[in-house]
């Protein structure tokens, strides 16, 4: 199986909009799952029966409309979220693959992903789904101690996310992400040590470890409500900060690289399709809740952002009435832009070449920010090497706080 290499070197070189937009990737939502966790804000739904086949040909015919609007362009990453694709029928994301690159240009190699939890699966299931062209696997384990599982609301056992990982190796993958959730309640750094030093040592290529958030969500969670009625207690902000300490520190002794705030990679395989929503690029979505995102020409709006209905019912429905699933869209103006760029830019370690910025969206960066980005590494928040802006390790840590002071 072709690793990712290649691709991931590939689109390093082509962050920026240097002419037409060439490179896009593909999302894909599957919202179905077993149960809904209690701090999921996904358009994510539990269902015991999935009208597989009504949504498959929903999708299909989504994807079909939307292929006209990225003719030119490449799709150098296609990615199944959910919900919980792994409860896909294998013959069903094969049929969508299909559809992708008969309707789409596809990269000779492209990064192929797919979701998935712990307990939903087999060797034959995922085999089946690599032969239908995935190529990379992103489990959901979130953690491997119990406690921490049941306030997570999940439904597998630390035993069943080795058991995954390990399957997935025996069906073939050779490039596997696990997520980690630190700050659930109860949680102690120690805790979130351990459970890193877990996940290391199952030696997986990807790892994307997230600080538990329940603010600024699309929805209010279960959890959120818990804990403003006082039935969840959640680590303080400091407790929270040392779990991250901790779990950086375990990845970081296992050879583990950070490229961006919460994703951690062996050289080469670093997630090309997040990568695309962090650089600005463009992404076609069908699906229950997804999100595309499209540059556009002219003088006006420099993008447009459209996101699909997130009730399966509401979706499958609109699709079959419209052929697509657009529940509301916005236009981003130049400046808009820029705000998003440098907020999700500065997100990546290797940082964000302003110079590049500048001359993809024709406005001045460097110059109207100079005093901020001064005053940012005099606070050894960030350094500035030739054009390039990147956070040190304590501004990745209060990356949202060092952004917001461009706004």
């Amino acid at each position: 199986m072709t690793g990712p290499s290649a691709t991931a070197d590939a689109f390093a070189f082509n962050g920026y909009n240097r002419g037409p937009v060439r490179e896009f990737g593909i999302y894909i939502h599957f919202p179905y799952c077993l149960s809904k966790c209690p701090y999921c804000d996904f358009a994510s739904r539990a269902e015991h029966v999935i009208p597989q086949a009504r949504y498959t040909r929903a999708v299909l015919r989504e994807l079909s409309e939307r292929a006209a609007e990225f003719a030119g362009r490449t799709a150098i990453s296609i990615y199944f979220g959910g919900g919980t694709p792994s409860l896909w029928d294998p013959e069903c994301v094969d049929l969508v693959l299909r559809q992708i690159h008969e309707r789409f240009e596809v990269a000779a190699a492209p990064e192929v992903t797919l979701e998935a939890n712990p307990g939903t699966t087999d060797e034959g299931r995922f085999a089946a789904f690599r032969s239908a062209g995935v190529n990379r696997l992103s489990i959901g384990v979130q953690s491997f101690a119990a406690p921490q599982l049941v306030s997570l609301g999940r439904r597998h056992s630390g035993d069943d996310a080795v058991r995954a990982f390990r399957t997935a190796r025996a069906a073939g993958f050779t490039n596997v992400s696990l997520d980690l959730i630190h700050g659930a309640e109860g949680q102690t750094p120690e805790g979130a040590a351990r459970d890193a030093a877990a996940a290391v040592a199952l030696r997986p290529e990807h790892l994307s470890c997230y600080s538990l958030t329940l603010t600024g969500l699309a929805e209010d969670v279960p959890m959120a409500k818990a804990v403003r009625r006082g039935e969840v207690l959640l680590p303080d902000e400091e407790a929270q900060a040392a779990m991250g300490d901790a779990v950086r520190g375990e990845l970081r002794r296992g050879g583990y690289e950070r490229y961006e705030i919460s994703n951690y990679a062996r050289a080469g395989f670093e997630a090309v399709h997040n990568s695309l929503y962090w650089r600005g690029l463009e992404y076609a979505a069908a699906g229950c809740g997804a999100c595309g995102f499209r540059r556009l020409s002219g003088d006006g709006a420099v993008a447009r952002r459209w996101m699909n209905d997130r009730s399966p019912e509401k979706y499958l429905d609109r699709v079959e009435q419209t052929g697509l699933g657009e529940a509301q869209s916005e236009e981003l103006g130049r400046e808009e832009h820029l705000r998003e760029r440098l907020f999700t830019g500065l997100r990546l370690a290797t940082g964000l070449d302003l110079g590049a910025l500048e001359e993809d969206l024709q406005v001045p960066v460097r110059k109207p920010y100079a005093s901020h980005i001064d005053r940012l590494c005099r606070e050894g928040l960030a350094e500035m090497a030739g054009t390039t802006l990147r956070l040190t390790e304590a501004g990745l840590d209060l990356h949202s706080e060092v952004a917001l002071r461009f706004f």
